[in-house]
């Protein structure tokens, strides 16, 4: 008896629709991920043209140079003076603002870290304001 060839198959494996596999993957995963927002500063910004008249007793200026030292009034304070310095000045007047007045060249972390004293100070009323010269 005569035994014909043994016919050896190879395995493969089709990737004509490899890409569309991939791409439907894609899809599926930027639709079901869900992405934590930031929350960033909570500032709320007055509507363009309102003004409002604030005597001049309820307002502290801070303001804060380009090497990022501070200065409350007309007292120089330092970084970690800054909550008790602002806690003592709304415990004199609790409708007290505080304008912050940065230079340009000042760094942001610097001015992040000053708004955040005067938040832990529980000063609600905080707002930016810019230096002379600059619109």
């Amino acid at each position: 008896m005569k035994l014909g060839k043994k016919i050896t198959r190879t395995a493969e494996i089709p990737t004509a629709s490899m890409a569309d596999i991939a791409f439907l993957l894609i899809i599926f995963f930027m639709l079901t991920t869900v992405f934590a927002g930031e929350k960033g500063l909570q500032i709320v910004l007055p509507e363009k043209g309102e003004e409002v008249k604030i005597k001049k007793t309820n307002i502290e200026n801070v303001l804060i140079n380009a090497e990022g030292q501070v200065k409350i009034g007309e007292d120089e304070v330092a970084l970690p003076d800054i909550k008790e310095k602002a806690e003592q000045l709304l415990s004199e007047n609790d409708s007290l603002i505080f304008s912050l007045t940065i230079n340009r060249k000042c760094k942001y972390d610097k001015v992040i870290k000053v708004f955040d004293a005067l938040r832990l100070a529980n000063a609600e009323r905080i707002a930016f304001a810019t230096p002379k010269g600059e619109k």
